[in-house]
């Protein structure tokens, strides 16, 4: 008896038994975690596919270019993560697996620059130092500290490739990379083709087409019409000498928005231009790209953009409008499926450029060709994907939403299938203790999830009352309708006690209460129109015109930005030198909350204040100085930071034979991210 009999007959054993109808499936269910994909989501894969009219005809249609076919109108834009590369002198298998994902999900994959040269024609895009991005390291440093945010000198931390030699051995690995793009049907695309003269651009363009490149991108950045003559002639060369598509990049600029990192305005084609431009790329392109002329603005998050008024979109309409026959792909904010479809049907753009989603969640795309765009984990914008930060480290990738991004194989390699199905009691319904509970719920365990308020959702919940952070918003309610959709049994207004857990003899119990504000103790701290950090958002209405907000960070922050964008006038007392710390000013992280600061005439601050008193409408502090000054308060929000509920954690430790902190209670988490990892890993010993 071969192998295949074997198990088709151990199969309708179980099922002549009964046990195929649970235990053999609970065994399914552990079995398939051996890669240690533990996603409540994936599980629906498996048991909510089902053949269906397609939700996203439009979007996932295929789109013939030339004499050429996409699979989807999606375009993969230019992201790779700072930190996918170590000192490898080849694209490592981080950066190939990076691709070979992007590739699952869009029809033409853009690869960095900095690929022209690399692994083809002698490496010499490693000159510069190693990475060749300290201009870049240096701009942001100068971004943090005119934020209020000081710090060390800027160092090349943040790097995209090394120096990749040119040799037969660092090929072999380069082609993998192209080949893994072309195994799930998708184009490899290359941005920029540069050269003095036509003949160079050609030449360029042929060794990249040999070298397995299907789309280049040819053309100055200026988008002037002189520029664009040059360049229309090199893109009607290459046509002519080659079989590769033609991507033009068009950066529009809007006033009073397109801003570069330290908040100045720059130049770039109004919509009138824009659409000029397109005219005159007529025959020449084949795809016109469009990303905002700001350095701070081309990437966005829901401090700066609404969710369903990508900056893009307009331009791209316009084009359409006026009958140029080219096709458009706006970039930047394009998030979400159903917006997508309808923005592709009815005529606004035909392709759209996505990035960071595909981070968030690998399986974007066959999420939205099962039409579960429900199931795909939003992206949050944070751009923490990109890199933590660029002078301090630490140097590894990471995402808010997605504890698996920047892990290592190894990593993935040491999470174990568990060995039996587990009876779980989760503590605690913010992100961390939904999380756990998702998790534990995919190994396959009975998960009981006990949260003491009447809602999920635990310090996400601030999110509901502000139109200012609606992608995280967007994360919560994921959060909470996948726990749903898991199985797991939610008990809302339910404090759980130890005593209570231990009764009901579960065999492993995760705590995740978070934090909770800290008190600071300052005189008339108790006072009248005092509001702490989270309960702010949900009382905005009795708030005074003049709001003052005790300390800084993040949070403190951010909650300054978010009421300064509703109208009220804000001044942010940090006791330290800085607003944000350096360890939170990536690459692209704070761009556009930082342009608030800078901009927002409601919004002001004061470095180094001590805080002395709070009276009848104003605070009164000491300055660096040692000077004493007030400020009119009609309304003062504290933030003194957040106290790990560690002790009421501790009090859980005998409640069941195996015991986990989960999250900010830890004392170790403190941010979103962290949270999201902490809960996965804890989970995953289940």
């Amino acid at each position: 008896m071969n192998l295949i009999k074997s198990l088709r007959g151990r199969r309708q054993f179980l099922i002549a038994t009964g046990l195929a109808s649970t235990s053999a499936f609970a065994w399914k269910r552990l079995t398939g975690f051996e890669t240690g994909t533990a996603m409540a989501a994936e599980k629906a894969v498996r048991t909510g596919a089902k053949a269906a009219t397609p939700k996203y005809p439009h979007l996932l249609s295929p789109l013939r270019i030339r004499n050429v076919v996409l699979k989807n109108r999606i375009i993969q834009t230019r992201s790779t993560p700072h930190q996918l590369q170590g000192p490898e002198n080849y694209p490592n298998e981080e950066t190939r697996s990076f691709y070979s994902e992007a590739a699952r999900n869009a029809a033409i994959v853009s690869l960095h620059p900095r690929f022209l040269e690399q692994g083809m024609s002698g490496g010499t895009a490693g000159q510069g130092g190693r990475g060749g991005s300290p201009g870049q390291a240096a701009q942001t440093n100068q971004q943090a500290g005119q934020a209020g945010a000081g710090g060390p000198e800027p160092v090349e931390g943040m790097t995209h490739f090394p120096h990749w030699d040119d040799v037969p051995l660092v090929h072999n690995y380069f082609d993998q990379l192209i080949e893994g793009i072309h195994l799930h049907g998708s184009l490899v695309a290359l941005g920029d083709v540069e050269g003095n003269t036509i003949e160079e651009v050609v030449t360029r363009a042929k060794k990249l087409e040999q070298k397995g490149y299907d789309v280049v991108r040819i053309g100055s950045m200026d988008n002037s019409r002189e520029a664009l003559k040059g360049d229309i002639k090199k893109m009607q060369a290459v046509q002519k000498a080659t079989d590769l598509l033609i991507i033009a990049m068009i950066r529009p600029f809007t006033p009073g928005l397109s801003v570069d990192t330290q908040g100045d305005e720059v130049s770039g084609p109004e919509q009138e231009e824009v659409v000029a431009i397109a005219k005159m790329l007529e025959g020449s392109a084949d795809i016109i790209q469009m990303k905002d002329a700001g350095g701070a603005t081309n990437h966005p998050n829901s401090f700066s953009m609404e969710k369903d008024k990508p900056w893009m979109l307009r331009f791209s309409q316009a084009i359409k409008e006026s009958g140029a026959k080219i096709i458009t792909c706006p970039t930047g904010g394009f998030h979400y499926p159903e917006l997508n479809e309808a923005w592709i049907a009815s005529g606004k753009c035909d392709m759209v450029g996505i990035a960071t989603p595909f981070i968030a969640d690998p399986e974007y795309t066959q999420k939205a060709y099962e039409g579960r765009s429900e199931d795909i984990v939003p992206c949050v914008m944070c751009h923490e994907c990109h890199g933590i930060n660029m002078n301090v480290g630490p140097w590894f990738n990471i995402c808010t939403v997605n504890p698996k991004f920047g892990l290592s194989e190894i990593q993935k390699k040491s999470i174990r299938p568990p060995s039996a199905t587990k009876s779980v009691a989760v503590i605690g319904g913010g992100p961390g203790g939904m999380k756990a509970a998702l998790v534990a719920a995919e190994r396959g365990h009975k998960v009981t999830l006990y949260e003491k308020s009447d809602t999920l959702g635990g310090q996400q919940r601030h999110t509901d009352f502000t139109q200012w952070k609606w992608a995280y918003k967007d994360f919560k309610d994921y959060l909470i309708r996948q726990v749903n959709k898991a199985g797991v049994e939610v008990r809302l207004k339910t404090a759980a006690s130890a005593d209570m857990i231990e009764a009901k003899r579960y065999d492993t119990v995760l705590v995740a209460i978070g934090a909770e504000p800290v008190l600071p103790k300052i005189p008339g701290a108790n006072g009248r129109n005092i509001y702490n950090i989270l309960d702010v958002y949900s009382k905005k209405s009795s708030l005074g015109k003049n709001v003052v907000i005790i300390g800084a960070g993040v949070f403190g922050t951010e909650t300054g930005c978010c009421l300064a964008k509703d109208g009220y006038k804000v001044t942010v007392l940090a006791s330290g030198k800085e607003l944000m710390g350096q360890e939170f000013i990536g690459p692209h992280n704070k761009r556009n909350q930082i342009h608030i600061i800078r901009n927002n005439p409601n919004f002001s601050h004061v470095l180094e204040a001590t805080v002395t008193r709070i009276g009848e409408g104003a605070v009164t502090y000491v300055d660096a100085n040692g000077n004493e000054k007030s400020l009119r308060a009609d309304s003062v929000v504290i933030y003194a930071g957040l106290k790990p509920r560690m002790d009421e954690a501790m009090k859980f430790s005998k409640s069941a034979g195996q015991v986990h902190l989960v999250g900010d209670c830890t004392g170790r988490a403190g941010t979103l991210q962290k949270t999201m990892r902490s809960a996965f890993f804890v989970a995953s010993q289940v």
